[in-house]
């Protein structure tokens, strides 16, 4: 009876040294037991097939006009109404200046231009006189000839007086400052108050529909380029937007300095995305290659890094990958990829590289 609590001791020794298992060992052993179910996904065959292989050059975005308006008359500003941003139409007052001064200086020549006229009457009928005089042989031709001379003289004289006239009041009708052609107020420099003389530059207006863009060639690419060419831009402003153009004009030659031929392409423009100074890329398409394409909606954009899903063997593999063109929904992948591989469209959230896929 003595020997079996001698015996129990040792088990008892074992049990009470063996650790407990925990409930994040416990929970852990639990989620390895119960397998992630798949993830339904829709996939897609790569497809090789021709692209278009592009030149890209670089150019910036200029005005279609532009115009600095400038006074051309001399005074005091009496009133402004346009500011920095206004659409205005050809005609359109930009500014006003006080039309006192060029008033009292038009009456003053219209009325010199009127006694003008006055003289080049008297001195007609002074040359009508001498030309009866002379024909009689009651003047002498020395006498004659100072009198018809006058005469002209005369006429010139009223000549450049009813010019100072019609130049005083064009003047006196140049106060009020008007928009020379369509487009947008890109700066007024002048205020109320302000004395402005003819060449003061008042405001500069701006067509920017369609805009120009003028793009360098480099020497070698000179025979890729000529009018008529369609090619599209990019913006940093808008770096998910291609905006289309057409070439309409090539330089007959290059700049020596820097041995590159200058082209202008023509760009609609109706809401106003591209603005002058733009800094552009310019893409020409010059021919055709056949490239790895999936469709766009199987790449995933993470800042600067772009991603997609290969679907293999029952499960997802990602893979970061360097785009190029884009054409009829598709893009070109630029990495290796086999015409018998599948991208997986518009991944899920949940979607991890090694998850199982049906």
């Amino acid at each position: 009876m003595t020997r079996l609590p001698l015996l129990l001791a040792p088990l008892l020794l074992v049990a009470a040294c063996k650790k407990p298992e925990s409930a994040h060992e416990a929970g852990t052993k639990k989620a390895e037991a119960v397998a992630l179910p798949p993830v339904k996904v829709e996939t897609s065959p790569v497809q090789v097939q021709k692209m278009p292989k592009y030149l890209t050059l670089t150019g910036s975005v200029l005005a279609d006009r532009q115009s600095e308006i400038a006074a051309n008359v001399s005074g005091r500003v009496t009133a402004t109404y346009v500011e920095r941003g206004m659409p205005v139409k050809a005609g359109q007052m930009i500014a006003v200046v006080d039309s006192k001064a060029a008033s009292f200086q038009a009456a003053a020549a219209q009325a010199q231009s009127q006694a003008a006229q006055t003289q080049v009457a008297l001195a007609k009928q002074e040359c009508d006189r001498a030309d009866t005089l002379f024909g009689q042989g009651a003047l002498p031709r020395s006498e004659y000839d100072r009198l018809k001379t006058q005469c002209t003289a005369q006429l010139y004289q009223a000549n450049a007086a009813q010019a100072n006239a019609d130049l005083a009041g064009k003047l006196a009708g140049d106060t009020i400052i008007r928009a020379p052609i369509d487009g947008i107020i890109g700066e007024r420099y002048v205020n109320v108050g302000e004395y402005v003389q003819p060449p003061t530059r008042v405001a500069s207006v701006f067509a920017i529909d369609p805009v120009r863009v003028s793009i360098s060639v480099p020497e070698p690419a000179v025979a890729l380029v000529k009018e008529g060419q369609q090619l599209d831009l990019e913006v940093s402003a808008y770096p998910d937007r291609l905006f289309p153009a057409t070439v309409r004009f090539v330089s007959p030659a290059l700049r020596v300095a820097t041995r590159d031929l200058i082209i202008e392409a023509s760009a609609k423009n109706a809401d106003g995305a591209l603005r002058p100074g733009m800094f552009a890329i310019a893409k020409l398409v010059v021919g055709e290659e056949e490239q790895p394409t999936v469709p766009v909606e199987a790449i995933k954009t993470d800042g600067t890094t772009k991603r997609m899903y290969l679907a293999k063997s029952g499960r997802a593999f990602e893979v970061v990958v360097r785009t190029g063109v884009q054409k009829d929904g598709r893009v070109a992948v630029l990495e290796p990829l086999g015409a018998d591989e599948k991208v997986i469209l518009k991944p899920p959230a949940g979607l991890q590289d090694g998850s199982s896929i049906q």
